[in-house]
């Protein structure tokens, strides 16, 4: 298992000063989602989804994915997101509960602070 620690993640990200991070615990997957700046002052964010994943001799990996969103994408990019999830809401309700939240998601909006855990110790229990 990797030694990865989620307030040491300079292996992943040696580009930007990070200025805010929000990790987002979902099922086997965790989603981080960093605001950073540029030399020049510029803002973007890096969504990394985060997994574990056993290979074949039985050891576990780390595997990640990681795409760069621009301040100029920013509009577009929650614009498609937000009609992508609109569409799923109205073609199949039932996965939804009454606040909007994806039936199995916990509560909207748990703010417990649980989200600020090491990568490893979040795979522990999977």
């Amino acid at each position: 298992m990797s030694n990865f620690d989620y307030n040491d993640r300079s292996e992943m990200d040696s580009m930007g000063d990070e200025l805010y991070s929000v990790p987002v615990k979902a099922g086997k997957r965790i989603y981080y989602f960093d605001v950073k700046a540029t030399r020049g002052g510029d803002y973007y964010v890096t969504i990394t989804e985060s997994r574990k994943k056993q290979m074949r001799d039985g050891s576990f990996t780390i595997d990640k994915h990681k795409i760069h969103l621009y301040k100029e994408d920013f509009q577009k990019f929650g614009d498609g997101f937000k009609e992508v999830v609109d569409y799923v809401k109205r073609e199949r309700p039932e996965l939804f509960n009454p606040d909007g939240s994806a039936i199995g998601s916990g509560p909207a909006n748990a703010s417990d602070g649980a989200g600020s855990i090491s990568e490893d110790d979040f795979f522990k229990g999977l």
